[in-house]
């Protein structure tokens, strides 16, 4: 029983982990910070606690036909992460998270934002 609660901890983790830091990542974006920027940084935080078994891969998508940031334009942030699996217990999509988060931009500056490392 204690390694099946693990095991779900590790997706639970993940899960919480890829939601956090698609709904960072929809907000650096909403303001106009610089998208490299900002899907490196959630990157990286997606990857530091070390939930996955693979690097994590964050994608962004602007609801228009240019795929550009405009005002209130809707902004979905995507984030895979492929938690660690311990082969105790089956797991969901045999532990593939996938989280997204929607925002609506709200700003659109002429140069995009500065990175800002936290």
């Amino acid at each position: 029983m204690v390694l099946g609660i693990i095991q779900y901890g590790y997706q639970y983790w993940a899960l919480e982990t890829a939601a956090a830091t698609a709904r960072e990542a929809a907000r650096r974006l909403i303001v106009g910070t610089d998208p490299t920027c900002t899907v490196d940084a959630a990157r990286a935080h997606a990857e530091f606690p070390n939930v996955g078994s693979t690097p994590p891969t964050v994608t962004y998508r602007y609801a228009n036909a240019t795929n550009t940031a405009a005002r209130g334009v809707l902004v979905t942030v995507t984030v895979r992460i492929q938690s660690l699996d311990l082969a105790i217990l089956p797991v969901p999509d045999h532990g593939t998270v996938i989280q997204s988060a929607t925002n609506r931009v709200e700003n659109v500056p002429i140069d995009p934002l500065a990175c800002v490392t936290p």
